[in-house]
């Protein structure tokens, strides 16, 4: 389990940066965000079913508080709310409370 959430963390982590140098090319930048709305909706509810039994540990936390940022930062930087990521954060940050 704890390896998958890190591959999970890491391709998160590659796309939200992958995303962050294609804010000014609209085409890149939405199969970017295409490609991690597909893999946040078929991997993200496996992963967080399991945190009653694995919780987070602090560095996971901190990486899924580094991912909200990240977001926040995209979303101000494309110029509106991108839509997929509202149950994301909320899944985000009711994880870092459990």
């Amino acid at each position: 389990m704890f390896e998958e959430r890190h591959n999970f963390f890491d391709a998160i982590e590659n796309r939200l940066s992958s995303a962050d140098l294609l804010v000014s090319e609209p085409e890149k930048l939405k199969i970017i965000l295409n490609d991690l709305e597909f893999l946040l909706q078929d991997r993200w509810p496996a992963i967080f079913s399991t945190l009653t039994d694995y919780p987070l540990s602090e560095k996971e936390k901190n990486m899924l508080q580094n991912f909200l940022k990240k977001i926040e930062n995209l979303n101000k930087n494309v110029g509106y709310k991108l839509s997929f990521f509202n149950d994301f954060q909320k899944y985000m940050k009711e994880s870092i409370e459990k």
